[in-house]
């Protein structure tokens, strides 16, 4: 199996299911030449889309991820709006006139080392993170502190979350997702399990993304990788919304944080 980008790496490495009840999806670890990688993330917060493109390497190669250059990377809204995307530095495309925009459903089409690969993703419109909370859990002996967000839910509209803790403006490892199965148009309270340690007077802070439900699989199959009931205890490539055969995902998604200081 080849390594992938050291974001996806550390994301496999450390993964862990936290979800509700969903039917596993079975991944399986694919031993083959090396492969393109494709981190595209276009948000409704007037940041620009940005496109990572690199290459996976062999295990016994150094972390070194090179980037692919000179591809091909298109951007297009429903509306008709289209961008050719510019590299800024070695692998790294960047948007300078399309923006993300809630309810729009955008597709990337990348040429990269004369191979095509398209995907789309609808960006959802945002649910608010109302307020995060922090409790102390005690486990085997020891103290620890969980944080919880806190947000209600949109009734009748299917929704799909992910969540990203920053501890200090370190970002934790775990890959944390969940839908509006069993809480559509209700109150949440979503604890979340975190690998960072957290310590009296630490700064955290909770990114909630709302997602469209291609890039929830993506997430979902990425957490079960390792320790997901199927699992082969090696990490699996997770289900990607681009067409073509590269790894990664294309997430058009929309963004809500807080932070609190740790008492």
């Amino acid at each position: 199996m080849k390594k992938i980008t050291s974001n996806l790496i550390m994301l496999l490495c450390s993964a862990f299911i936290f979800t509700s009840c969903e039917k596993v999806i079975d991944v399986t670890v694919k031993d083959s030449k090396p492969q393109i990688v494709i981190e595209a993330n276009i948000v409704n917060d007037s940041a620009a889309c940005f496109v990572s493109i690199t290459k996976t390497v062999n295990f016994s190669n150094d972390n070194n991820f090179p980037g692919v250059e000179g591809a091909s990377v298109i951007l297009c809204d429903n509306l008709g709006n289209t961008e050719t995307l510019q590299m800024q530095s070695s692998g790294i495309y960047k948007s300078s006139s399309l923006f993300g925009v809630e309810g729009r459903t955008y597709s990337m089409n990348i040429i990269a080392e004369g191979k095509k690969y398209y995907a789309t993703s609808t960006m959802p419109y945002q649910t608010n993170l109302d307020t995060i909370t922090v409790d102390s859990i005690s486990f085997g002996g020891k103290i620890s502190k969980q944080v919880t967000p806190h947000y209600t839910d949109p009734l009748n509209i299917k929704n799909y979350y992910h969540f990203r803790i920053f501890v200090n403006s370190k970002m934790d490892k775990n890959v944390l997702v969940d839908n509006d199965n069993y809480t559509d148009g209700r109150m949440v309270a979503f604890p979340l399990s975190n690998e960072l340690k957290i310590n009296s007077a630490d700064s955290v802070r909770i990114e909630m993304q709302c997602i469209d439900k291609s890039v929830y699989l993506y997430y979902f199959s990425l957490s079960q990788s390792l320790n997901g009931p199927n699992s082969t205890g090696a990490p699996a490539n997770p289900v990607s919304n681009f067409s073509g055969g590269c790894l990664g995902y294309f997430s058009a998604h929309t963004r809500s944080s807080k932070s609190i200081i740790i008492q």
